[in-house]
């Protein structure tokens, strides 16, 4: 199956214009939580698109990589996206701090920064049959017994 410009543009112009918007939304924070998805999802498919278009448009973009413009461009995104990969491993964003925090924290502390009773904890663990005693922080749930990180959250969150 051969890629049609008729599809392909149109697809890959609102995908551009969604997955932007989304970002700069994300960027300010608008709309936590729901634009996080629209951007991770329409960002895959984003990529399809790309590649569907760079298929239909090799002979131009071969043009531009003999015109020795590809090379400083790549070299400047890379560069870009070092500083900013490096700038986020030194100066963490405040929720993955707290998130980290509380993951080491002790259970019963943890527990009740959450608001979550440990009671009740305990009960929702013992029917997924994760045992809450072998752990001695939160994170403990999931290393000590190999359960998804992500299902006890949410177990626990629910």
């Amino acid at each position: 199956m051969k890629p049609n410009r008729n599809y392909v543009t149109p697809f890959i112009s609102l995908i551009f214009l969604v997955v932007g918007i989304s970002g700069l939304m994300m960027l300010f924070h608008w709309f936590d939580g729901y634009t996080e998805v629209v951007h991770e999802i329409l960002g895959l498919f984003f990529i399809v698109c790309a590649i569907f278009h760079v298929i239909l448009n090799w002979n131009a973009l071969r043009t531009h990589f003999k015109k020795q413009v590809f090379l400083p461009a790549l070299f400047g995104v890379l560069v870009i996206s070092a500083v900013l990969v490096v700038s986020e491993r030194m100066y963490p964003p405040v929720d993955l701090q707290i998130m980290d925090r509380i993951v080491k924290a002790p259970v019963r502390d943890a527990l009740k920064a959450l608001s979550i009773d440990y009671l009740l904890a305990e009960q929702r663990l013992k029917e997924r049959g994760v045992d809450i005693g072998v752990a001695v922080h939160l994170e403990d749930l999931w290393l000590k017994t190999g359960e998804d990180p992500e299902a006890i959250i949410d177990l626990l969150l629910k």
